[in-house]
């Protein structure tokens, strides 16, 4: 076989792969005890603590930013998610009628299906948002 023809069988069945194993949207609560939560957090089920996001063991309210910020960086968040220069406030993280100032609980849920707050009045695609 052809070395060209080896190496796009490699490509496509490694893109196959990866694609396979990476879920970029879709639903991915699951459940913890009594709890439904992120799967990608996962570790902070391990005990029956909420106090590890809320400020309370037990939680009558949205945790604040900062329990979000602890872990996730938000300046890479608003790299990860630019836009190209003519559609760069179409930022989730960074965009023209909030800045960088919406809480993350206005889009992203922990323990409901995540909506985006924008698409109340726009259409963008976000490919990296998880449900």
């Amino acid at each position: 076989m052809k070395p060209q023809v080896l190496f796009t069988l490699f490509l496509v069945a490694g893109l196959a792969l990866f694609a396979a194993g990476t879920s970029f949207s879709g639903e991915t609560l699951e459940q913890f005890g009594d709890t439904k939560g992120r799967s990608y957090h996962s570790d902070l089920y391990d005990g029956p603590s909420c106090d590890s996001c809320h400020e309370k063991a037990e939680p009558s309210a949205f945790p604040p930013d900062f329990a979000c910020l602890d872990c996730h960086d938000g300046e890479e968040l608003i790299e990860a998610t630019a836009h190209p220069e003519d559609e760069k406030w179409q930022n989730p993280h960074n965009n023209m009628h909030y800045g960088n100032d919406v809480p993350c609980m206005e889009c992203h849920g922990e323990h409901q299906q995540s909506e985006l707050l924008c698409a109340g009045c726009h259409s963008f695609d976000y490919p990296g948002f998880k449900k």
